[in-house]
């Protein structure tokens, strides 16, 4: 079994054989996904999608929708602009700069979330086979880009960008790459506003490694890199508005949404689910409701299981989407949860379990599809 000691003087870039195969099935998930989408469409729609630009649009839903006019225009104070606030600014940046190129903002967006979900496949890949085998790693892998919830991977959307972030810093901190480690957090940071997280995530590893040499690295320090990606986008809400919390009132004027007790949270899913619309009860009741108790479940194992990093990053995201007053796009922030594939794929050894979470995954994945391009909400 690999341990991070082989991996100190690995270069983080070039590819290797694994890394190719891992990007290679991205890719092949990725054109399927896109071409299912454009599939469900036309049959739910009854309208043709011929061309690259049809493709693209009947992705470019909900928060899509924002990236893009942060792309184009940037923030502003007043007006449905001023919504855009509550979307982190490292995507919607990358896309404009990336239209510069290629002249078309939607197509940009797609071509930075394709980057960054072939980065994330090969870097998750890399970062699980320091602990495990390489066939483990792979197949975990498999498992976030079958996910029910993975065609945000390849949208218009962070989530790819920023697990890819994520990922990156994790691994660089396992090579001891400690420089690399907290200015990639910090990038994630401003990419997703859970990427804070990485704070105790990486100390949890900083506090584990001193336990187990029981010497200080000053390379720990560069943890403190990781809040100057928070305090970026505090000061953009500050130059647009005058007021650095600008997109903590947007989230509780706008989307009614705000902190509470888990148990609130998931109170309010719950009588969701009984709501006398059978769409909405499914999709923002037990759909949530569901999702929430697989993070949970994955949570309390990464306790036992995981190594101590993995388990905090678990934990807090679990707390932090599960104390939403209105959380109805928790199917969608179990991705974060990346050591939850880990766990899937140790399950998957046995036969039952991998039939199991493979065909729960690809039915769900394609109910899911089928509604996001049909501009229903799916999360």
């Amino acid at each position: 079994m690999p341990s991070s000691l082989a991996y100190r003087q690995r270069p983080l870039l070039g590819l290797t054989a694994f890394d190719r195969s891992v990007a290679a099935m991205v890719l092949v998930i990725k054109a399927i996904v896109l071409l299912f989408g454009a599939l469900a469409f036309q049959v739910y729609s009854g309208e043709r999608v011929r061309t690259l630009t049809q493709l693209l649009t009947i992705w470019n839903r909900w928060d899509g929708g924002q990236y893009r006019m942060i792309a184009q225009k940037g923030y502003a104070a007043a007006g449905d602009q001023r919504l855009a606030l509550a979307f982190f600014p490292l995507y919607p940046w990358l896309t404009r700069i990336t239209a510069v190129v290629v002249h078309d903002v939607v197509l940009s967006a797609f071509l930075v979330s394709t980057i960054a979900s072939v980065a994330l496949g090969v870097v998750m890949a890399r970062l699980f086979a320091i602990d495990y085998s390489r066939h483990l790693a792979r197949r975990a892998v498999w498992f976030m880009f079958i996910f029910p919830t993975s065609y945000f991977l390849h949208i218009g959307y962070s989530e790819s960008l920023f697990l890819a972030l994520v990922g990156a810093s994790f691994l660089a901190a396992r090579c001891e790459r400690w420089m690399a480690a907290g200015i990639l957090g910090a990038l994630a940071v401003l990419t997703h506003d859970n990427g804070i997280l990485l704070v105790p995530a990486l100390c949890a590893d900083a506090v584990w490694e001193f336990w187990k040499t029981r010497r200080f690295n000053r390379g720990w320090l560069w943890i403190g890199v990781l809040p100057l990606g928070l305090a970026l986008y505090l000061l953009v809400n500050y130059e647009v508005t005058g007021d650095p919390l600008a997109f903590f009132h947007l989230e509780r004027e706008h989307w009614f949404n705000a902190l509470t007790t888990p148990w609130r949270g998931i109170a309010v899913s719950l009588a969701v689910a009984g709501y006398p619309d059978a769409a909405q009860a499914a999709m923002i009741g037990t759909q949530v409701v569901l999702f929430l108790a697989i993070g949970l479940a994955g949570t309390i194992a990464a306790a036992f299981f995981l190594r101590p990093s993995y388990a905090v990053w678990m934990a807090l995201n679990w707390l932090l989407f599960a104390s939403q007053s209105w959380d109805i796009s928790a199917p969608r922030l179990v991705l974060a949860m990346f050591p939850l594939f880990i766990l899937f794929a140790q399950l998957a050894r046995r036969r039952l379990w991998d039939a199991a979470i493979t065909v729960w995954s690809l039915l769900w994945l394609g109910l899911f599809v089928g509604e996001f391009v049909c501009s229903h909400w799916a999360y």
